[in-house]
């Protein structure tokens, strides 16, 4: 059933970076009341003073039961727990939510444990930062981002919409809607592989560097190292096997450049960079 919007409560459990972020973002949406829950007392007053909810509650159980719009911003792992609890407690109606990196391992978990008459959409907005945390939230993180909706069997064509209308709302740009398998699969490569090489590129840098031999190309390749590594160690595990192929196919390549190099091939060489520069070329096209 639909619910009015003039009394409309959205919830977010986890007030951290992306979370915080998604809560200053949904201001104004329609005209909702925004709730938010963290296990940090702190940072609940944090939020309550800066804005960012209307109300915080170390007790995610106090909004999981208001909210008509549920979004789960924290780690995969907690999210079947959070369901398995508060289940019972959920608004008949309500729609809920995850924005998290990896989809398809964790519907497999929650699915069983979602009550009648509650709806279940995910997403997965593609944005962030180095800099995990409330301090570094800020409205404008999902401006200009993509947006991935990744509707379940059980998913209403409503709250696809709903979806919809809060990736607009939040200055999201660019809407892809698929599988939960196809966006694990895609992910793989446009993200999960992206943090790999930039991690790769930072395991040995060499020792004598300094500032002064960077430039754009350094910055842009190494970006993401600065990297939270109890996240990013969750997300490849439970991606993995999308992961490995691509992998698998990026050292190849790797393989063939180092080889072009140890037999001073200009042709392959030649051919290998032509072959890159075109499909990048094709890929912002796309």
């Amino acid at each position: 059933m639909k619910r009015q919007h003039d009394d409309y409560t959205v919830g977010i459990i986890g007030l951290g970076l992306m979370g915080a972020s998604m809560a200053y973002a949904l201001r104004g949406f329609r005209q909702a009341t925004l709730l938010g829950a963290d296990t940090d007392a702190l940072v609940c007053r944090r939020a309550e003073a800066a804005g960012a909810v209307h109300r915080a509650f170390t007790d995610p159980m106090e909004v999981m039961e208001r909210a008509d719009l549920l979004l789960f911003c924290v780690y995969a792992h907690h999210i079947p727990g959070l369901l398995q609890a508060g289940a019972a407690r959920l608004k008949p109606g309500a729609l809920l939510g995850d924005i998290c990196g990896v989809k398809a391992p964790l519907y497999a978990k929650i699915a069983p444990l979602l009550p009648e008459g509650v709806d279940y959409v995910g997403v997965h907005p593609m944005a962030g930062k180095e800099r995990d945390g409330f301090e570094n939230a800020e409205a404008g993180l999902y401006r200009n981002s993509g947006f991935i909706i990744t509707a379940l069997p059980c998913s209403s064509a409503e709250g696809v919409e709903t979806m919809r209308a809060l990736a607009s709302h939040i200055g999201a740009t660019r809407l892809s809607v698929c599988s939960p398998e196809e966006h694990d699969a895609m992910i793989a490569y446009t993200s999960d592989l992206m943090h790999i090489a930039a991690a790769g590129l930072c395991l040995h840098p060499k020792a004598e560097m300094n500032p002064a031999f960077t430039a754009g190309a350094f910055r842009d390749c190494t970006r993401v190292a600065d990297i939270n590594a109890d996240a990013w160690t969750e997300l490849l595990l439970d991606n993995r096997s999308h992961i490995t192929g691509c992998l698998a196919q990026y050292m190849a390549d790797l393989g063939d450049i180092k080889a072009a190099l140890e037999q001073n091939s200009a042709p392959a060489l030649r051919s290998l960079l032509h072959k890159a520069g075109e499909n990048k070329r094709e890929l912002l096209h796309k």
